[in-house]
């Protein structure tokens, strides 16, 4: 035991599996560790860490970026088959401007609302809370409440 934490492997035995280009979680995986544990001793160390594999190159992102009119980072990503978010981190990265299409917002494209506001209004000026309007549209009632705050609705607690 050195300090109060108990040494659960050497650099001996982490330094060949880093060698043999192993990432932290592997290396965490074959030698019965937490793969903070691996990272921590790695850097300790001075190695850099083992990347996974990029899902897509720069040149793939630039080039559908830049195709025709320009797709934005929900078309990419899903050409890509990545998340949105992995496409805008990467794309501000390389400097690239974000394209907006016109009439299509983020959330009306990953989300396929079930309900209108009007719908939810109209519930919401019965005197109905948000779980009985959930139950009625049969929605999650977090559904309810986050388009209620959207549409700038205050919360009712008790059945008016």
């Amino acid at each position: 035991m050195v300090g109060r934490h108990k040494i659960l492997f050497t650099d001996q035995q982490l330094i060949p599996l880093y060698e043999k280009g192993m990432n932290d979680r592997e290396i965490a995986e074959e030698l019965g560790v937490n793969k903070a544990t691996v990272r921590y001793h790695r850097r300790k160390l001075g190695l850099n860490a083992q990347g996974h594999k990029a899902p897509f190159t720069n040149q793939q992102l630039i080039a559908l970026h830049n195709k025709g009119k320009g797709m934005n980072d929900i078309e990419i990503a899903e050409e890509l088959g990545v998340s949105p978010s992995t496409v805008g981190n990467h794309r501000r990265r390389l400097g690239l401007k974000t394209i907006k299409k016109l009439g299509l917002k983020p959330l009306e494209v990953k989300y396929n609302y079930l309900f209108t506001d009007q719908q939810l209004i109209t519930l919401y000026e019965k005197g109905m809370i948000d779980r009985e309007i959930a139950e009625e549209l049969g929605v999650n009632t977090s559904t309810v409440a986050a388009r209620r705050r959207k549409l700038g609705l205050k919360p009712l607690r008790f059945k008016r």
